[in-house]
This record gives C-alpha cells, structure tokens and sequence, in this order.
C-alpha cells in the first residue's frame, strides 16, 4: 500500500478514447479481443475523456458521445466528438454541462428519437435528455428515477424496458438494482430481488447490452484490484419481473503486447455499432508536480489551459 501511495503521488492517472473497426459477433464467437485500436488523441494536459458512447445519426461522420473531465473545475461534462472514416477528430463541443459531475452518457434509440441517460448521481436523479441531430444539442425531458444510481444502461426485450444501474454503498461495494416499466419514460418498478447482487467485480455497467447470435450479453467493469480494470462480457440467461441471472462469457481487457495499446494499461467501457467498437483505456502519466499545481490553481484560482 505504501508503494502504490508512492506511485500516486509520482503519476497522474487518465482516461482516453480508442476507436477500432471490429465485428464484435466475432469476437464473442471466438472469444478472442484484440482490434487494432487507435486511440485519439487528447486536447489538452488537464483534460480527459471517458465513457464513449456511438451516435448513429445517418451521417458522414462518426459521432461519438463521452465524458470530458477538466481538472481546473474538478467535474466532468458531456462533449460530443466528430469524426471522419480515418478516425481523426474534426470537431468537438460540451452539450450538456450541469456545474457538477456528470458522465456516462448512454445512448438509446426510440422509433425516430434518440434519448441520452447521463449519469448524475451527485443530482440524486437519473434524468433523461433527448438529442437534437440537427442542432447536436440536449434538451432535459424528465426525472425516470429519484435515486442516486450510476451507468444506468436501458435494454427493450420482451415489450418491457429495463434499467440496470448500481449503488456504490459506504463500504465502497457495488449494489447491482434493475427497475422495469411498460415505457420507456416510466413510471418504473423496482425489480422483486433488489439488490440483484453485491461485489466490484461484474456489478457495474461498463457500456450498452450486445445482441449477438440471438443472446443478449452485459458489460460491466471488474474493479476489485483497481478501477476500470477490465471489463466481463456476461451472457444473460434469465431476465423477469421476479429473477435475473447472467454467466460470465469472456473477459476483454488490453492486449499491452499489441503496439496500438503502447502505454494503455486498462480499458472499462465498450460500446459497439455496425462494425464499430469505442472504449476508453487508462493510462499513468509521469507527473509528480501534478497535485502540486493542482493546490495551487485551486486555491490560486489559476486556469491552466
């Protein structure tokens, strides 16, 4: 513990986007991830990215929803990245922006709607916002939830949507709870055995469900020796009103010996659309003056760019 407290101090930990193309059918087949990721590069020292979800607007560009943390004001914002088929960022905006930390921004398809569920836990409220494609904005629609929950991730089967989210208890274990409704806008029910399960491993969200070879399987991030630092591919095999059950299939987590994952050490988000495939990988940055500047722009009120 004293080590790593050391290395703490020593090195900065940050998020990044990687974006591949990828039949994510075939890697459940084979149970074998490995793409050539590339992984986009960052705008500034005090700013990272996280959480990317895929915007399937019906354009030229590749859309992509995430998390934008800005160290100078210790919160994070929605942004929204586009991209052209070489995977080069050609514009990028804040379109949601609370004055508290928000992330997360699951994405979710209704006939011709897209609906945004950022996590908001700080709020106390899961909200849902719908996406403007035209003005590539979001617009509050309602509160779906009065609790405190984190990665909400909705899934529509047998005419019946559910929510799946967690609870970080003081104990610091996660709390997996599922809530279902008859619409998507509620009102919804908790499920008969809340809380379907405890631990830090397999609990928590780690991007959309994948329909693949007529199975349904759920993401969620491993977190038992550090945050975010691999991800378990679960098969779901029982989902009702009274049970739910799932079966870890695979592990994915960074191949360090493939030279597009040089210095990318975890990954814990993946989402996936038509052939292509977004996650974020953590990285450490030597920067042992880091929480040095950190004090002194906090309390300085120095903006670092």
């Amino acid at each position: 513990m004293k080590m790593k407290g050391a290395l703490n101090k020593l090195f900065y930990k940050r998020f990044i986007i990687g974006i591949s193309r990828c039949d994510i059918k075939e890697v459940i087949r084979t149970k074998s991830f490995d793409p050539d990721i590339k992984w986009l590069p960052q705008k500034s020292l005090n700013k990272f990215q996280a959480d990317p979800f895929l915007l399937d607007l019906k354009e030229d560009k590749i859309c992509i929803l995430l998390e934008e943390f800005d160290s100078n004001e210790k919160y994070a914002k929605i942004a929204l990245w586009s991209l052209n088929d070489l995977f080069e960022l050609e514009h990028s905006k804040v379109i949601l922006d609370t004055k508290s930390h928000i992330s997360y921004p699951f994405v979710f398809n209704e006939g011709d709607k897209i609906y945004v569920f950022p996590e908001s836990r700080r709020s106390g409220y899961l909200s849902c916002y719908e996406f403007n494609p035209d003005k590539k904005s979001l617009t509050f629609v309602k509160h779906l939830l009065d609790i405190p929950v984190e990665d909400a991730t909705v899934i529509r089967t047998d005419g019946k949507y559910w929510i799946f989210s967690t609870i970080f208890r003081e104990n610091k274990i996660y709390e997996l709870y599922i809530f279902h409704s008859h619409s998507l806008m509620g009102p919804y029910e908790s499920h008969a055995a809340n809380p379907i399960k405890r631990g830090l491993d397999g609990i928590r969200s780690a991007g959309a469900f994948i329909i693949a070879d007529n199975c349904l399987y759920r993401p969620t991030q491993n977190c038992k020796n550090d945050y975010g630092e691999s991800i378990t591919l679960n098969k779901v095999t029982e989902l009702n009103e009274l049970s739910f059950n799932e079966i870890p299939f695979m592990r994915i987590s960074i191949n360090d010996k493939n030279k597009f994952n040089r210095n990318i050490h975890t990954i814990h988000t993946i989402n996936v659309m038509k052939d292509l495939i977004v996650v974020d990988g953590k990285f450490w940055t030597f920067a042992p003056f880091h929480k040095l500047f950190g004090f002194i722009r906090k309390h300085f009120k120095i903006i670092v760019k």
